[in-house]
Formats: C-alpha cells, structure tokens, sequence
C-alpha cells in the first residue's frame, strides 16, 4: 500500500535544484584541477628537460620521455575518471540532499528531513487523525521554509576558486610562454610530444672523422661506428658545421673497453674552424663523447679494434732467363716450374730478366692493394664481382706520364675472390737493351703481361681490408738484381819466357769462372801492331752437347789432356820472322744473349821471336845468374858450419866454468868474474843456435829456387825446340835432382839437428853432441852442393862453347852482310856510273 503523504513537487524541484549544482560544482572543480595539474605537469617537464640540457648538453632519452607521456596520460585519465566521471555520476538520495540543507539551515528544524522520510517510508501514524494533522502540517511549513532558502550559500566556493585560479595560471602563464618564446613550445613539442631524437636548437654543431694514414686520409663514421687498426694512434678530426658558432674549446671524453681506462681531454684547435685529438697506441675498444658549447653527441661514438692488413706470407715465382741455366729443381723441358723464391726479411736478389710472379697471403680478406715501384704505380681492387684496375707512370719530378688500364680478365687474377691471396706479375730487368725490350714484349704469364720493375727498386704494398682499414706502413721488398759478370779468366805461362824461337810452344795454364755459364774459351793473337785480332781454338775446347750439359760449364781449366795439365799455342803455324812481335792471351765470353754477351780478355802476354843461338845466349846468362847465386848459397852454408865449430868450442869453455864456479876453493871475486863470462857465453850460444837455423832455412828456400829454376829453363828449352836428350840428361840427372834431393833430404835433417841444439840449449843441457851432429851433416850437404855446383860449371862450358858459335855465326852473318853490300855498290859504279 503506497504511502498516503507524497513528496510535494516544490520539496521536489528544491532537491533536484541542489542536485543540479552539486554536479556543476564537480564538474567545474573537476576540469579545473586536471587542467591545473596537467599544466604543472608541463612546467615540470619543461623544467627537467632544460636543466638536464645545461647539465649534460643532452636531450632527455627517449625512454624516459616515452614514459613520461605514458604516465601523463595515465594520470590525465585517472583525473577524468576521480575528479569528474566518479563524482558527476554519484547518485543523490532525496534524504541526503535534505540533511545537506537542514545542516546548512538550522531554521528547518529536521522538519524538511522528516517531510522527505515520510513521503519516501511512509507511517502507521497516519491511521490517527490526529497524527495526520501533524504531519501534514509538517510537510506544509517545510515547503514553505524551502521557498525562503538560498541554494548557493550551501556551497563552499574557496575551494572551486582555488582550481580555477590555479588552472587560469597555468593556462594563462603556458599561453604567455607560447606567445613570448613560441620555439620552447616548439621545443618541448618536439621533445614530449613528437618523441624527436633530437629537438634542441643548438648554436653549436661538430662533425667528428677520423684522420687515417697513410697520407691523412679521412674515413667517416657509420652511424657513429668505425673499425680501427690494432695498435695505430686513433686520431680524431672535429669540423665545425656550416653556420654555427665555433666553440672555444672541445672536449673529449672517452672510456676504453673492459674497464682499461678512461679520461678526459682538450682537444687541439687546427686553423679556424677544426680540432684535432690523438689517442696513441690504441689496442682496445673505445666509445667517446664530444662536448662543444652546447654541443655533445647523444649517442656515444664507437671504435672497435681490428687487427690491421698485413702480408703473412711472400714468395717469388721464378722462371730464370735461359742463359742461367737456373731452374727448379722438378723443373722438365717437357713441365717447366716455377723456383720459389720465399722473402725473408725485406730484400731478395734474382738474375736480371727473371720473369717471376709476386705471390703473397694476407691475414685477413683484401679489398684493394696498391704497389709502388720505381717510377710506377698499381692499384687494383676487387669487391665481389667488380673489378678495378690502373697503372700509373710517372716522370722524375712526380707528374703523371701514362696512366693505363690492365685487362679487367687479368686484374681479376691478380687478388683472389676471398681477398687472402695476391699475385702479381713481374719482370726484373733494367731493359737496356734491344734484346731484352723484345723478349719482355713478348713475355706471358697465367697472370697477364708481366710489368717491368728495374734492379734495387723498393716494392712498397699498401694495403685496405673489408673493414676499410689501410696499412699504416707499406709491406717493402727490395729486388736486387744480379748482374751476370763478366768471366774471370786467370792464366799464367809455364817454361816459356818473353824471347820465342820461331817453332816454339807456349803452355798457358790457367782457369775460367763465369756465374752462369761459358760459351766460349779461345786464344787470339795478332803479331806486331795489328788491330785486329786473330782466333785460334784450344786443342781441348768446351765440353759439347751429349758430353755434359752446357748450363753445368761455369769453370774451365785449361788443360790439353790428362798428362798436360795446361794449353800449348803453337807458334810454328804463324810463320813467323825474326825480331817479330807475338801478343797472345785467352779470351772467355759468356752465355748472356740479353745484356751480353760479356767478353773478358785475360793477361796479355807478349813474346819476341829470336833465333836460337839469341835465345841459347839468353838462358846462358840466366844459368850464370843461378850459378852465382848457389855459390853465394855454399859460402853461407859453409859460414854456418864453422859458425857452429866456433861455438862448439864455446860451449867446452862453459862447462869448464860451470865446474870452476862449482868448486869450493874458488874465491867470490872470481866466481864473480865466471858469471860474466857463463852470462856472456849463454847469450852467445842462444845467438849461434838461432843464427844457424834462421840462415839453414834461408838457404834452403833460395836452393829451392834454384831448382826451379832450372826446372824452367828446362822447359823452356823444350818448349823452344833447343833441347838435345844430352842437355836433358845433364840438367835432369846432375842438377835438378840433385837440388831437389838437398831440398827434401839434406836441408830438413841439417834443421831437425839445429833444432835439438836450440833445445838443449834453452833446457840448460849439453849440446855438444847436436853441434857435432849439425857440422857433420852440413859438411856432407857442402860435398854434394859442390858436385853441383861442378856440373853448373860443365854446363857453362858446354854453354859458353855454344855461345862462342853463336858470335861466330854473328860475324858471318855480318861479313856476308857487308860483302853484299860492297857488291852492290861496285854493280851500280859499273853499270850506271856512279
């Protein structure tokens, strides 16, 4: 059953009144603080972002930034929803709407409240009449108390005003900022808003690269990234940009990896708008920052270390020009191989004009290789399938002479497809002459055309791996080039001497070097002053093909056969007259048909043609000559001998005062006096001893002198065609062995015994017996040089017989000379009257 008191319309539209401006009042409120507190919001922001600028010359990070709108937009939601959407949606109960108004006006005295219960419960009182009454009368002064209230006085507006006067602040304050420095608007929009990496407009703007060497090359970062080589000095270029302020200092801060250290450092100013900084020796990782102004790098630039290019591995690939005879030792006519040649340390010496080809193995994959030699230069790359190729020619001063472009099928071979393995091919030739331009037109490899490097030049390899690193310092390999010599020739004569007869034989002994191997040994002569000279071939010449290789023949002796150990020119062929001049010597040449050949002349020797009884007349002198000189040698010997025999009488004085300074009796004056004499005669012997050894040995050299000496005239006689089986004989068999008996036998026994004296001597022993033994050898040894000597005389004789035939065939001669002279004279008086 319904209530039978119902709430009358006026209490009705009072409440709802109220209700009305309580939503308003939220609503207002509500909007007001989110306002205020997202323009707090954006201060702050504005605040941090500005002073973590001036700290750290950054903008904030994009994380931090990131969540700072996240969480604006959180609470800016939360305010919504709390603030607003919670308390304008809130329901409003009749009953609480009336207790709002009996708290706020006491004058209603609960009656509006209980108007407003009863209509909304009901009452039981309303059965008694009376009660009724009451409450209708109830009911009926609240309605008309509520005409007299005033709503607005329920609320409390302070707190209302303070939000919208904060929120008007801000509004207002975040408008001015807008109106006054519209770009810091534009700023935190770019920042908060557009989450920008970078959004401050800097005055100050660096761009960082880094100087490279060789030659100050200049490599950029990618995206703040580089690789640098192992233990290279990383060296660091700042560039002001284009239209900003140039800082007055920059500075550089910097940490190495696995916490090896840090720092922070100037940076050197370099003209007007660049600094420049170097860290030596970097050998880990590094990450820096640039500060300038208001400049710094957000991101820090990174290095990392790589190890550098370089050559692990060279070697040389050598095919020998011919004339060598050089090859591998695999090496067929039929598969010819490459010598490998391995380069150790930074020089290698071939021939000139070996055609070799540059192998070489890097430690890690190449790009680009560039070879300086001589006056050339080559470069070549090669990135995946393109490749690139140029040879430079410059003149002396530096300037570009040619610049060729190799065949792309041949640069493609010269660096592998992996970038580990270079070859190149050369050619080490000064290219002088004819035939060598010729055969390096024509030279092929599996590599292309070789290029020409000359002798002693300096190969310098710059290098750049996949990293786009270079070679700091080039990879140097000198090629010296080893010039094939001359031959060496080395003759002497043997028993013939300056004067020839017209059928005599000259034997030259000598021996023949080249380097790489003859192809030609011969005699040329030309008699009296011809200018050209004549050939003649040995008798046992060069070895031919099929007995022993020709490249093998690198020394020649010169011999005729196994029992002549030397070579004999034969004069009797020439023809030759009295008083004629002969110049002879042995000329070799060498196999070098590029540079060469090369011809070396031996000892020229020169040769007068006498007649016999000239030449018999020459050796006599010398036999007297040596006569003279081994009798000086018996005089000396026999000087020694008695030398000895005086000495030996000495050393009998000195045993004798050896016992008289023994004896007791012997007063101090006199064994004073003694001493003197022991002293004396000591000095003496020592002196003996040394003499007669010092002058055995003399005469020993000056008799073996003697005896080949006679050996050569010997030889020379045969040589000349003046020998007879009897002047033979008596020089073989009376002279020569003799000597060489006295050289072999006599003369070191005599030594040996002159020996032991000295020894028994120094030890303080007799030596008597040693001098008895030393005279009576030198006595037999006088004996035989004696004997010797008499044949000499013999042979003077037989000489001297020979030379008196000789001034008597002189005489004839002359007297047949002038005879015809006279004959003609007396024919020309006859016949033609004068």
């Amino acid at each position: 059953m319904h209530s039978p008191h119902r709430t009358p319309p006026e209490l009705l539209k009072t409440l709802a009144e109220l209700r009305g401006r309580i939503r308003r009042y939220v609503l207002i409120e509500g909007f007001a603080l989110t306002i205020a507190v997202l323009g707090g919001v954006f201060w702050l922001s504005l605040i941090v972002d500005h002073l973590w600028f001036r700290v750290s010359r950054l903008e904030l990070p994009y994380w931090f930034r990131a969540a700072f709108d996240v969480s604006v937009a959180g609470l800016f939601g939360f305010l919504l929803v709390s603030l607003i959407g919670l308390r304008v949606l809130r329901g409003f109960r009749a009953k609480a709407l009336a207790l709002v108004l009996e708290r706020r006006f006491p004058e209603l005295n609960d009656r509006l409240v209980t108007a407003v219960e009863l209509a909304e419960n009901g009452d039981d009182s309303a059965k008694n009449p009376l009660a009724a009454a009451m409450l209708r009368q109830t009911i009926a002064d609240a309605v008309e108390a509520t005409r007299k209230l005033d709503l607005t006085s329920v609320f409390d507006r302070k707190p209302l005003q303070r939000a919208v006067t904060a929120a008007a602040v801000l509004i207002a304050s975040i408008g001015g900022l807008a109106v006054a420095s519209n770009s810091t608007i534009q700023t935190w929009k770019s920042s908060f808003l557009d989450l920008n990496d970078e959004y401050w407009n800097r005055e100050y703007g660096l761009t960082v690269r880094v100087v490279a060497q060789p030659g100050d090359l200049i490599r950029e970062f990618d995206n703040q990234f580089i690789k640098h080589p192992r233990g290279a000095d990383l060296t660091l270029l700042m560039e002001v940009d284009e239209g900003r302020k140039v800082p007055e200092r920059v500075q550089l801060s910097y940490r190495l990896a696995n916490g090896r250290g840090s720092g922070t450092v100037l940076c050197s100013k370099i003209g007007e708008r660049q600094f420049r900084h170097s860290l030596s020796g970097l050998l880990d990782d590094v990450e820096f920052h640039i500060y300038g102004g208001d400049f710094v790098n957000r991101e820090p630039y990174r290095v990392q270390i790589v190890e550098p290019p370089q050559l692990d591995e060279i070697d040389l690939a050598c095919f020998y020009p011919a004339y060598t005879g050089m090859k591998a030792p695999d090496s067929t006519p039929d598969k010819p191989l490459r010598d490998v040649v391995p380069v150790r340390g930074t020089q290698v010496e071939l021939p000139n004009e070996t055609d070799f080809l540059l192998r070489a193995t890097s430690n890690k994959p190449i790009v680009r290789v560039r070879m300086q030699f001589g006056d050339h230069e080559l470069m070549f790359a090669r990135r995946g399938e393109e490749v690139s190729a140029e040879h430079i020619l410059r003149d002396e001063q530096g300037e570009v002479l040619r610049v060729d472009h190799p065949a792309s099928q041949a640069a493609a071979s010269w660096l592998s497809s992996d970038g580990l393995q270079i070859g190149v091919p050369f050619v080490l030739s000064p290219a002088e002459t004819d035939a060598a331009r010729e055969r390096i037109a024509a030279l092929q490899t599996k590599l292309g055309p070789p290029f020409t490097i000359a002798p002693e030049s300096n190969l310098r390899i710059y290098l750049e791996d996949v990293d786009g690193i270079l070679t700091a310092e080039p990879a140097r390999v000198t090629i010296s080039g080893i010039v094939d010599k001359a031959p060496v020739v080395e003759t002497r004569l043997r028993g013939i001497g300056t004067s020839i007869t017209r059928k005599a034989t000259i034997p030259v002994l000598g021996r023949i070097v080249d380097d790489y191997g003859l192809a030609d040994v011969r005699f040329q002569f030309r008699v009296n002053d011809q200018e050209n000279w004549a050939r003649r071939d040995l008798e046992a010449g060069l070895p031919q093909a099929g007995e022993r290789t020709l490249d093998a023949v690198r020394e020649f002796t010169l011999q005729r056969n196994d029992d002549e150990e030397f070579e004999r020119f034969d004069v009797v062929p020439l023809d030759l007259s009295l008083n004629q001049q002969l110049t002879l010597t042995v000329v070799a040449e060498d196999r070098d048909n590029l540079n060469g050949p090369h011809v070396t002349l031996g000892e020229r020797y020169s040769f007068k043609v006498v007649s016999n009884e000239e030449l018999t007349s020459l050796l006599y002198q010398r036999e007297l000559n040596l006569r003279s000189q081994f009798e000086r040698v018996i005089v000396e010997t026999k000087d020694t001998q008695q030398d000895l025999i005086r000495h030996r009488a000495r050393v009998a004085e000195r045993k004798r005062l050896n016992e008289e300074l023994a004896d007791k009796e012997t007063t101090p004056e006199t064994a004073e006096e003694v001493r003197k004499k022991l002293t004396e005669i000591n000095l003496a012997v020592t002196a003996c001893a040394e003499r007669s050894l010092h002058q055995v040995r003399k005469n020993a050299n000056e008799t073996a002198s003697v005896e080949q000496a006679f050996r050569d005239i010997r030889e020379e006689l045969v040589n000349n065609k003046l020998h007879t089986p009897q002047t033979l004989e008596r020089i073989d068999d009376r002279i020569v062995k003799p000597l060489q008996s006295l050289s072999t036998s006599d003369y070191p026994a005599v030594d040996e015994s002159l020996g032991l004296f000295r020894l028994a001597n120094e030890r303080g022993n007799d030596p008597t017996a040693t001098i008895d033994q030393s005279v009576e050898l030198l006595a037999g040894m006088i004996a035989r040089m004696e004997t010797v000597l008499a044949e000499m005389e013999k042979l003077k004789d037989f000489r001297k017989l020979g030379e008196e035939l000789k001034e008597l065939i002189e005489a004839q001669e002359a007297l047949l000379d002038r005879t015809k002279k006279e004959q003609k004279k007396q024919f020309l008086k006859k016949n033609l009257g004068f």
